[in-house]
């Protein structure tokens, strides 16, 4: 355990490095999200100018403008950091390095990015409402980690998986009509709303829409809090389980390929053995 900190201290400076170039092949994923949601927040704006709607239905829009762009960002450093992790994986292997690092990486920019778009919405929306920078913060650092263990279990399933992908996106098409984007739950809780909440996804937009629009309303749900923390710590079990089970399958694959290499080899030597003879008896009989 030592040996490998001080492994990981040694090669941090290599790792920024590496992040450094990854992240510069894939800055396109992090502008698109900002970039629309800047541009659908000044359309929201003037259709509601031109419109003169009504600040209830105004609060309504930027709900929603608040919990696609946090799904956007969400959803695209998941895909990103999962995409990469087996290469790196493989990689780090050789250097005795995590390659949950570049996870990390990923989902700390996207966090940041996304709580840039975030408060700037709550700065440019003329609708009076209550919004909560402290709280946005907190559903954002929520985010981080959410996205570092989803995309480190998607990361090792691709190794052992081949269709994570299609498994992704239907994932990701069901989750987007079950959080608070296209319909704005109502106040008072139902069975219905319980049973989304256990979506670690809805906990998440749900909280950072209630930050941007109805301020610390989203803090004051103490065992929803405790749930998610419970939910988060037995996805890291799960992960502690895949490396060991991942590694031992290394050496399983490791262990069969010397194997067959042994077992054709001594083929090699039969074969050789055998048209070495004819040609020795020929030899005699000449």
């Amino acid at each position: 355990m030592i040996d490998s900190v001080i492994n990981f201290y040694k090669n941090i400076p290599y790792l920024f490095k590496h992040a450094y170039r990854r992240l510069k092949t894939q800055w396109m994923w992090l502008a698109i999200p900002f970039i629309a949601s800047l541009l659908l927040m000044f359309l929201m704006m003037l259709i509601f100018k031109l419109n003169d709607t009504e600040e209830i239905k105004q609060a309504r829009g930027y709900f929603r403008l608040a919990g696609i762009t946090s799904f956007a960002y969400i959803w695209i450093a998941i895909y990103q950091s999962y995409i990469i992790y087996k290469k790196d994986y493989l990689i780090g292997k050789l250097y005795n390095i995590n390659p949950i690092f570049q996870n990390i990486v990923i989902a700390t920019i996207t966090s940041i990015t996304m709580l840039i778009s975030l408060v700037i919405i709550i700065f440019a929306t003329p609708v009076n409402i209550e919004s909560s920078i402290p709280s946005t913060l907190y559903y954002v650092v929520m985010t981080l980690i959410f996205i570092v263990v989803v995309s480190t279990i998607l990361g090792l399933l691709t190794i052992k998986h081949a269709k994570i992908n299609a498994m992704y996106f239907v994932a990701s098409f069901i989750t987007f009509f079950i959080v608070p984007i296209l319909f704005i739950p109502k106040t008072n809780e139902t069975i219905v709303s319980h049973i989304l909440m256990l979506n670690p996804v809805f906990y998440l937009i749900q909280g950072i829409t209630q930050s941007v629009v109805l301020g610390a309303l989203s803090l004051n749900n103490i065992p929803y809090h405790l749930y998610y923390y419970f939910f988060i710590a037995m996805l890291c079990v799960v992960i502690f389980a895949m490396y060991r089970t991942i590694a031992n399958k290394k050496y399983f694959y490791i262990d069969t390929s010397e194997d067959t290499m042994g077992d054709s080899n001594h083929a090699s030597e039969h074969v050789e053995a055998q048209t070495e003879i004819p040609t020795k008896e020929k030899i005699n009989l000449d």
